[in-house]
């Protein structure tokens, strides 16, 4: 077979001219001078920005033919199965995935969690319309956000200890090429101690091989204004260097509620190919944020005050729900730098180093009473307030943190005809400093410069704690090809040695404390193609996920008396999980992924977002065993007369296997169903793309979902759907595809609960085993976005 040759990448030349034709991409035509645009689809050039140089002539008349070997400005290709929502997998297990196909065409104002929203399984709890919001959650087959593996580009995404995704801090999607969903497991070399659920990863997009570059401005309702420009170097010199770097400013009103959001961001990337095969990649992004909240609600709120329920837009003395209370601002870096080595003919290596660093605070609103504040348990003494309303004095408790997490990945693979063996190693050191202390608040409201100090002048805080965690895996796995390449068995396992220590400033404390985890995660998979288009796998694994939460680990006191409210442990486990997946995929014009999965976990824990003293936290909730079964499918086609149709379900049965402790007494939830498990989720949608006219149309279903473990309350089913309009222009001059895109975000202005955002053991008052009268409290949730609009122009050049 012959094989084009574009980057690092090789297309078949008979695929390449079966999607040349499926989007129209040649017609017989005479050839056109220099600076028109013949073809309709605008991904026309190879990476060196010019197309086929050897047109031959048919039937007299000359053909333009241009192998598609790279893609449009935007990185629209249409070659990706249902519009970039079905992107062919090869790992024998269930996984799902957009390409840019999908990701250019939805707002420009998405992140990585609200793309992934119509693959299967998966449940997105958004707090806005546009995704502009880092406060939104997802969950997959019941698995929350904390126990997804979140990698971006080979390297620990998020934030390192309470797993909450920050996907604002990535990358802009303009930039990302390729986002994978991978549905109860993850590979063996992820970096990962929280993959118990699945994993999310996220690539960029490589330098293009010509100079340019790509702009696009966009807008739209609630005053929201996006602008990217993106350059691409081009071969510097004749190094074989190429890089791109970009650069973003993002700003919006809330969508209910007062605040304005601004968002700072930039992504740089450069790679080097050298020998044959060899290339490295160095990845860098710097994200800033300020961000105003929206308010989480609980069902009754809801119910009552609908959309009205928010942060006041303006100032009452005494209070604590004004909006510029609770405005936070966080700054991030990530680098990475995934490298392939090709040592020898049967021996490479795989190598990222990576670093991460984190700084931001989240204040909240609280009252302190002045003459009885104790700062551990010691009283704080006299305290001068500027502003104290009926003996109460209106302060903001700030959550501060920084973090830095810097670490490598690597392994070394041999293949030696039938079989390849694999051998890796991770090392992870992560430090991370919080202080949860207080501000005075003045007379119109704002939070003052400065903190608030004892009589004796010590920083008047909660919470005063220094992290360390050090974590070394070690893996190994062997994959043995038999019956020509057909039938492939892999057998791994993995070991992943945690420590943790940390010091606690708090008077009265404990001061230090240490703990130490070792586990083991053996997996295997066999994969057999019955044909070349149809694989049969299964897949068995483990995972783990460290509690998610350092709060636990530290004693802490009652502000108002000075007692010890809880005390620090150190006996906490790591949840644990086994899986299987068994699953059937098949390639062509028509492509299906179906499959049918069990879990069974131990130590199950959910992250609950909690106050203390005012100040917003995260906990989790040890929820001991729980068993997960359940089937999912996709089905999409490739471009077909420009069209690309795209369907896909879950069913879900989850249930718990154990009563609940609370306190001294259970709670009775054995053999109820799991929180956020909805029995149905589906997708469908259509999209079309003839080269200058492109749209899309997507419909998603979820079903109810309870978020108590009592059962004893739920959000409704909900459905939303969204819509993109386009037109792309033919190039002129030294613009390259200029487009036109309006998208429409849930048309249908549904109101609706969109997931949960702080789970609880009972919503109600409910009689434990052993006959305690265990008191409820309300879960809260995210309000998914009502109706939005933007349009964008994008240009490259």
């Amino acid at each position: 077979m012959v094989f084009v040759t574009a980057k690092v990448h090789f297309i078949p030349v008979a695929f390449a001219l079966t999607c040349v034709s499926s989007v129209a991409l040649a017609t017989t035509a005479p050839t056109k001078k220099s600076g028109t645009d013949k073809i309709s689809h605008p991904a026309h050039r190879t990476a060196s920005g010019v197309g086929n140089a050897h047109p031959k002539p048919v039937n007299g008349r000359q053909e333009d033919l241009f192998v598609v070997s790279s893609r449009a400005p935007n990185g629209v290709s249409n070659t990706t199965p249902g519009g970039g929502l079905l992107p062919i997998q090869t790992a024998p297990r269930l996984q799902s995935g957009v390409t840019r196909d999908f990701i250019a065409k939805q707002a420009q104002t998405s992140n990585a969690l609200s793309l992934l929203q119509m693959s299967p399984g998966a449940v997105v709890g958004s707090a806005d319309p546009l995704g502009l919001s880092d406060h939104a959650g997802i969950s997959v087959r019941g698995m929350d956000v904390s126990e997804l593996g979140l990698v971006f580009e080979g390297m620990p995404a998020g934030d390192p200890i309470y797993g909450i995704a920050d996907t604002a801090e990535w990358a802009d999607t303009e930039n990302i090429s390729r986002i994978t969903l991978t549905q109860g497991s993850s590979d063996i070399a992820t970096p990962s101690y929280s993959a118990v659920g699945g994993q999310i990863s996220a690539e960029l997009r490589n330098p293009s091989r010509r100079r340019g570059g790509f702009l696009e401005l966009s807008g739209g309702t609630h005053a929201t204004n996006k602008d990217f420009l993106r350059f691409d170097t081009g071969e510097l010199g004749h190094s074989g260097v190429y890089a791109f770097v970009s650069g973003s400013y993002t700003r919006n009103n809330n969508w209910r509620g007062p605040g304005t959001n601004r968002r700072y961001h930039v992504d740089a990337k450069l790679t080097k190919s050298w020998g044959e095969g060899s290339h490295t990649a160095v990845v860098f992004t710097w994200n800033t944020v300020d961000e105003s909240p929206t308010r989480y609600l609980s069902l009754s709120q809801w119910q009552q005050y609908g959309r009205s329920y928010n942060y006041a837009g303006q100032y009452t003395p005494g209070s604590t729900d004004y909006y510029r209370q609770f405005q936070y601002d966080r700054t991030s870096v990530m680098i990475s730098a995934p490298t392939h080595f090709v040592l020898t003919n049967s021996l490479s290596a795989d190598v990222t180093p990576y670093y991460q660093w984190m700084s931001g605070s989240v204040p909240s609103a609280t009252t302190l009473s002045p003459g009885k504040i104790y700062y551990g348990n010691e009283s704080a003494g006299t305290i001068d307030f500027p502003t104290v309303y009926d003996g109460k004095a209106a302060v903001a408790a700030i959550a501060g943190s920084n973090s830095y997490n810097a670490g490598f990945t690597g392994n070394l693979a041999l293949h030696t005809g039938i079989n390849t063996l694999r051998a890796g190693y991770w090392y992870g050191n992560l430090n991370k400093n919080s202080l949860y202390d207080y501000a005075p608040i003045s007379s119109n409201g704002n939070i003052m410069d400065g903190t608030i100090r004892t009589q004796s002048g010590a920083v008047l805080a909660t919470k005063n704690f220094h992290l360390m965690q050090q974590v070394n895996g070690f893996y190994i796995e062997d994959t043995l090809s038999l019956l020509d390449h057909r039938l492939d068995i892999t057998a791994g396992f993995k070991e992943v040695l945690m420590s943790r220590s940390g010091t606690n400033n708090i008077p009265g404390a404990t001061y230090s404390w240490s703990t130490n985890t070792a586990t083991p995660l053996p997996r295997m998979s066999v994969s057999y193609k019955i044909t070349p288009q149809d694989t049969v796998f299964f897949n068995a694994s483990t995972g783990f996920h460290a509690p998610a939460s350092d709060v636990p680990y530290y004693d802490a006191f009652n502000m108002s008396t000075g007692k010890l409210a809880t005390r620090g442990r150190t006996d906490l486990k790591n949840e644990y999980a086994i899986s299987e997946e068994l699953g059937f995929r098949h390639t062509g014009l028509v492509n299906v992924s179906v499959g049918l999965f069990n879990y069974n976990f131990t130590n199950r824990q959910v992250s609950s977002s909690v106050y203390v003293d005012g100040a917003l936290t995260t906990n989790f909730i040890n929820a001991g065993g729980q068993t997960t079964r359940g089937a999912q499918a996709e089905l999409a086609l490739r471009p077909w007369h420009h069209f690309s149709p795209y369907v896909s379900g879950q069913y879900l049965h989850a249930t718990l296997d154990n009563n609940l402790a609370v306190g001294n007494d259970y709670l009775p939830t054995k053999g109820k169903t799991a929180i956020m498990s909805p029995k149905f989720t589906a997708s469908i949608g259509i999209s079309y793309d003839d080269g200058r006219f492109f749209g899309n149309v997507y419909f998603n279903y979820v079903d109810s979902q309870y978020s108590t473990f009592m059962n004893d309350e739920s959000i409704p089913a909900y459905k939303t759907a969204n819509a993109t309009l386009g037109y792309r222009m033919k190039s002129f001059g030294f613009l390259r595809s200029p487009q036109i895109m309006v998208n429409l975000i849930n048309i249908g202005d549904s109101n609706y609960l969109s997931g949960v955002y702080s789970a609880k053991t009972n919503a109600k008052t409910t009689r434990g085993i052993y006959g305690t009268s265990i008191a409820g409290s309300a879960p809260t949730y995210y309000l998914g976005g009502g109706f939005a609009t933007v349009v964008g122009i994008s240009t490259g050049f």
